[in-house]
């Protein structure tokens, strides 16, 4: 095989995945043109509205007995409130979620994507009917400020506007503190017909520390004097709505469908709501489904702020009214706004009903908007097998190649193969997906440790710390490392400690110790001390617990920095280790052209060790240490006691290496889902947001394990007893090999599979995110990474 036949191999591979997708996450299905009133005869309730979202405002951050929002629960025992737990369809990410309590229809799954790209004006909702642009249309003077996603969807519509740039999560203050700088102005002037508030910080907070931040408390009662301050200077004929676009997990983060992302707090605040007579009982005790009072799909609010302010409900709107409103109207008028909304689902239905009775309208609306909900995407079945064909030819030439190269091998390969790409049909296997790694990785060790038991134990003892290090599917939820960790700061401390400490140990026994022991001892002295001193001043700056006995090192470090709090050290601390790691990288690549060839593959394997290790939360840091004594210890079993030829050991190795690569993935706690996508470390060394920065940021801290073995497997391969470096190109076609193979073939069983369940239920919870992962996975790890490794390989 020829080195062009490989570039067009993975260029028919990428470019079948991309064509699939295309077909796979089409435009959502919209009718054109706006809302129109068929009669109309209702009057309005209030005349201006106030509408102030709270990022991952959760359910339970209203409603529990652990909120602070203290004010906002006494209105809604005095009954000058209306709450409800309101759910937001996946994917609970900032734009889908904006899309639809605007136009109350459901999102489209790519939002998802689109929503982290702030150049993107694709997603306008410019020309697409909403309550906003209905108020427009009625020359209604609209203010926004916050989020500027608002400004991406609605362009050229807001009269007065100030946006916030909402992916830099390492700001909790100044982001809210944006928006609120106007309150007393509008709220002196309300020259405003609605007056949009979009707050921040807690979503941050949350995506840095969880719902269990110190931080978290006190975002809450800034949020809940701030509805105090508005409620104060509105009359009964402004309505106020406080709400969240979506929730978050128990890590917070969110993108995902469990019950914590998809349970959003939804109020209603007017004086004039007392009339309703609903005096409900919080706060409530915490319940794990963060159900608290009436449960109402998040796009209801669409049809019912509409009537509220009576204005024609959105073309493709497919949310009811929320019926607890339907008293502050005469029976008549009831009957009329509620005709409104059943006409607006019978133009998307296509059909005529005539109905004259309110119950049997609700029950018309509540059985017709689950099914149109689900059918509103329009898939390009010719892209998607089209897509589907390019990947099956692509898997059967290289299997076939593969079969030529390394026969013996190939028999386990394509078991492996067929076996995992079957699991791609279930939706438990893919929320469970690390289950079956675990299972992988264990029967590799076996066959790997045959006839030496002392190994066998030692690597399933470590293979086994791994596995319980995180649990990261929905399903067998126990007791973790990572908690046990977190629960014991002490003890987690010890362990990053003593992992920098070996991992800079190591790096000075290199080609450095040869070159200079005093520059050896040096380099590694100074990554190890920037890398600790900066995850303690990160844990300060997020109020995590840290050791008594590192209070003074954290204190010397900032006075030394010039700061008065460890915040304001970590930028500074951050672009200092990152430009100590590149002049270490350029000395060692300097060295290797003096001919310092011992260890090259380990020396730049320790040094990016350092990297993923500075991009890695605190609880998973210790995890290194186990790799590293994992990855010696395939080194020691890698060699002729493995009973097969050089070819099929090169194979077997890279193969077990890229089951280490998914299993260490999933040991982060990561999963197929978008919730579990973390951004704790996407912005270290960045004082804004940018999106090639942060997106690489993103991508080291979410595949920092994946990552160790890809590079770790070629210190493995090159640099042991058996001296492969003179036959480096059969390493390295046969590395390239095992693992175009298994991603050409597991990316084929997952578009099939995603083809045959397109109507499955789960098709956007689980399918869908899967389908994602594996863009990334293909993209980014046999892509980026992968030609790295490459050009390091034909380096050496």
């Amino acid at each position: 095989m020829r080195w062009y036949h490989i570039l067009l191999l993975a260029v028919l591979q990428i470019a079948g995945l991309l064509v699939f997708c295309l077909g796979f996450f089409p435009s959502k299905v919209v009718l054109k043109g706006f809302g129109e009133f068929d009669n109309g005869n209702y009057d309005p309730q209030f005349n201006k509205i106030v509408f102030m979202v709270v990022d991952a405002l959760r359910s339970d951050f209203i409603f529990s007995e652990d909120s602070s929002m203290l004010y906002v629960q006494s209105l809604l025992r005095e009954g000058s409130a209306l709450g409800f737990t309101a759910y937001s369809n996946p994917p609970t990410v900032t734009l889908p979620r904006l899309k639809g309590i605007t136009t109350g229809s459901t999102p489209n799954f790519l939002d998802a994507v689109l929503n982290v790209v702030e150049e993107d004006s694709s997603s306008t909702l410019a020309n697409q009917d909403s309550w906003i642009t209905q108020l427009k249309k009625a020359d209604k003077r609209i203010h926004m400020y916050g989020d500027d996603t608002w400004i991406k969807l609605f362009p050229s519509v807001f009269d007065e506007v100030d946006g916030t740039g909402s992916f830099f999560v390492s700001d909790f203050t100044e982001v809210d503190n944006n928006v609120t700088r106007h309150l007393d102005h509008e709220l002196s002037e309300q020259s405003w017909d609605c007056l949009i508030l979009h707050y921040l910080g807690l979503d941050h907070i949350g995506h840095k520390g969880g719902p269990k931040s110190i931080f978290m408390s006190p975002k809450q009662r800034e949020m809940d004097s701030i509805v105090e301050k508005i409620h104060s200077k509105l009359d009964d004929d402004t309505l106020m709505v406080l709400l969240g676009d979506h929730g978050m997990n128990d890590i917070g983060n969110h993108g995902g469908s469990s019950a914590g992302e998809t349970s959003a707090g939804l109020v209603f605040i007017s004086n004039k709501l007392r009339k309703l007579n609903s005096n409900a009982k919080v706060p409530l005790p915490k319940n794990e489904d963060f159900k608290f009072l009436t449960k109402v799909q998040q796009i209801d609010l669409v049809p019912t702020i509409s009537n509220l302010l009576r204005l024609p409900i959105p073309r493709n709107n497919l949310g009811i009214m929320i019926k607890e409103f339907l008293p502050l109207w005469s029976a008549d008028q009831q009957l009329n706004l509620m005709k409104e909304n059943l006409k607006n689902y019978e133009n998307l239905k296509g059909e005529v009903t005539n109905l004259e009775d309110i119950n049997m309208i609700y029950d018309f609306l509540i059985n017709s908007q689950s099914g149109l909900t689900q059918s509103a995407t329009n898939y390009l079945t010719d892209k998607m097998l089209c897509g589907i064909v390019m990947l099956i030819f692509s898997s059967l030439f290289v299997l076939l190649y593969l079969y030529n190269t390394v026969q013996l091998y190939s028999i386990w390969f394509y078991s492996l193969n067929i076996l995992y790409g079957i699991t791609m049909f279930g939706s438990s296997f893919v929320e469970e997906e690390y289950q079956i790694w675990w299972w992988f990785a264990t029967f590799f060790i076996v066959f790997l440790c045959y006839g030496r038991p002392s190994n066998l134990l030692y690597i399933l003892f470590l293979i086994r710390l791994v596995r319980g290090w995180n649990n990261t599917g929905q399903k067998y939820i126990g007791d973790t490392i990572f908690q046990y960790l977190q629960e014991h700061p002490f003890i987690n401390w010890l362990l990053v400690f003593l992992t920098i400490s070996v991992y800079g140990f190591s790096l000075n026994n290199g080609a450095f110790s040869l070159f200079s022991p005093l520059l050896s001892f040096l380099i590694s002295f100074l990554l190890s001390i920037t890398c600790f001193t900066f995850k303690l001043l990160f844990s300060l700056a997020n109020g995590d617990e840290i050791p008594k006995e590192l209070v003074g090192l954290a204190a010397f470090t900032m006075e030394s920095l010039g700061v008065d709090n460890a915040q304001d050290s970590l930028i500074d601390l951050a672009r200092m280790f990152y430009y100590m790691v590149l002049a270490v990288l350029v000395l060692r690549l300097g060295l290797k052209f003096k001919s310092y060839d011992y260890w090259f593959f380990t020396d730049l394997h320790n040094l990016l060790s350092f990297v993923l290790i500075f991009q890695t939360s605190l609880q998973n840091i210790p995890l290194f240490l186990v790799f590293l004594g994992i990855k010696h210890q395939v080194g020691l079993v890698s060699g002729n006691s493995m009973g097969l030829k050089k070819s099929n050991r090169i194979s077997f190795v890279s193969l077990f290496c890229l089951i280490l690569q998914h299993l260490s993935f999933f040991s982060l706690g990561q999963s197929n889902s978008l919730a579990t996508v973390d951004l704790s470390n996407a912005y270290n060394g960045i004082s804004g947001y940018n999106i090639l920065a942060v997106g690489v940021l993103t991508f080291i801290s979410n595949f920092s394990t994946p990552i160790f073995w890809s590079f770790g497997s070629l210190s493995i391969l090159f640099e042991n007893k058996e001296k492969l470096a003179p036959i480096k190109y059969e390493v390295l076609k046969t590395r390239w090999l095992v693992s175009t193979s298994f991603y050409t073939i597991g990316t084929t069983f997952t578009l099939i599979a995603c083809y045959a369940l397109r109507y499955h239920l789960f098709i956007w919870t689980v399918f869908s995110p899967k389908l994602l992962y594996t863009l990334a996975w293909n993209l980014l790890m046999n892509g980026l990474v992968e030609i790295l490794c490459l050009l390091l390989t034909i380096l050496h």
